[in-house]
């Protein structure tokens, strides 16, 4: 639970729940207001055989399981505007994309997908990340 990282916060209704701070609050105003601005890419090249969507979702679960934010979604504070809390959910599963890609393209084909995903803000009521699955398919 978030109690692990922080002391417990009183505006929380639940044990769940974490009220964001005043930094992560601006961040998050700023973030809405200038979509693709706050977002984060990182990418993992592997080589190797066919990554299965069930084997990345698996992946993911385990570093759900280490890291409470990546089990969170992220709640509107409905007493306070422009405020935000975190909300803990075991059971939220995180967004995977797959995006077949050409083999040649796989020093370039991010990128391109970047520059066309950046601007979305982030959802009210969804995880905080989604994962990208671009591999060559052999179909």
């Amino acid at each position: 639970m978030f109690s692990r990282c922080r002391k417990p916060d009183e505006s929380a209704d639940k044990k769940n729940q974490r009220q964001m701070g005043s930094l992560e609050n601006a961040y998050m105003k700023g973030s809405q207001k200038f979509p693709g601005a706050a977002k984060i890419c990182e990418v993992l090249h592997l080589e190797g055989p066919y990554i299965s969507r069930e084997t990345l979702s698996r992946a993911i679960g385990k570093l759900q399981q280490r890291y409470p934010t990546l089990r969170s979604r992220l709640q509107r504070n409905p007493r306070k505007e422009h405020s935000y809390f975190l909300e803990e959910d075991n059971t939220l599963e995180l967004k995977i994309i797959e995006i077949p890609r050409k083999r040649c393209d796989h020093q370039t084909f991010w990128k391109q997908e970047w520059r066309n995903r950046e601007k979305a803000t982030t959802a009210i009521g969804e995880g905080l990340a989604e994962f990208w699955l671009l591999q060559v398919y052999s179909g």
